[in-house]
């Protein structure tokens, strides 16, 4: 982590405490793959989709 990036984390604990800052840091960490895994699931939901219509006929 940069040295301003701590600090402000630092800062952050004092201002909120400590579990909402831990919170915050792993929302914003994990925000890229659960947008991925929303993507993964919508391309999954097409792919049953289509198997169900190909069976279908």
């Amino acid at each position: 982590m940069e040295s301003s990036l701590i600090a402000t984390f630092i800062a952050g604990i004092g201002q909120v405490g400590f579990p909402i800052m831990i919170t915050l840091y792993l929302f914003t960490r994990f925000e890229k793959k659960l947008d991925q895994l929303s993507a993964n699931i919508g391309t999954l939901i097409e792919v049953i989709k289509a198997v169900i219509k190909d069976e279908s006929r």
